[in-house]
């Protein structure tokens, strides 16, 4: 697992790695109206193949969808925050997170070995859990294991016992 962001405060005028978030379906829009401005930026993408009823097309879709990598001083945020399409900057405490060199580097590594890249939900074993489809909709619990399938547990406090299932892991949200 990458861990992408760091919590250092750099100086306004350094030029860091940064990630914006923007609006759904306008991560190519953003990049190129950021390039447009002569300000280095990175949309990590991956091939897909798409199929219509008549054709079948390679598209470049994004790794991670309403997200990219711009490099700059902090001065130049708001710059970039009135940019059609960018709605903020990644950030705790209201300040926005910085990235590695290092970690841009391995993620261009990444993109360009090519091959299937699948989404992977990100949670952690241990997260309270609501599971959103099935036949368990609604129940609340534990996450025991991670794979393809997660181990689902659930608590019954009221007699000191608990129950495990294995459930598609699409089907639960943290809470």
């Amino acid at each position: 697992m990458l861990s992408v962001f760091m919590r250092e405060v750099p100086s306004l005028a350094e030029k860091k790695w940064y990630v914006v978030y923007t609006r759904p379906k306008y991560e190519k829009k953003v990049l190129q109206s950021i390039l447009s401005q002569e300000i280095e930026c990175y949309l990590p993408v991956r091939v897909e193949l798409k199929q219509w009823s008549d054709r079948i097309k390679r598209m470049q879709s994004p790794i991670f969808p309403n997200y990219l990598f711009v490099k700059i001083n902090l001065e130049n945020k708001v710059k970039i925050l009135r940019m059609e399409g960018v709605i903020y900057f990644v950030g705790f405490d209201g300040q926005p997170v910085t990235v590695s060199e290092d970690e841009i580097e391995k993620i261009k590594r990444i993109e360009s070995r090519g091959g299937e890249f699948y989404e992977e939900s990100y949670y952690c074993i241990g997260d309270k859990v609501r599971v959103v489809h099935g036949i368990f909709s609604g129940m609340e619990g534990i996450l025991l294991r991670k794979s393809n399938q997660v181990r689902f547990v659930i608590k019954l406090p009221v007699i000191s016992q608990a129950v495990s299932v294995e459930i598609e892991s699409c089907d639960v949200e943290r809470i």
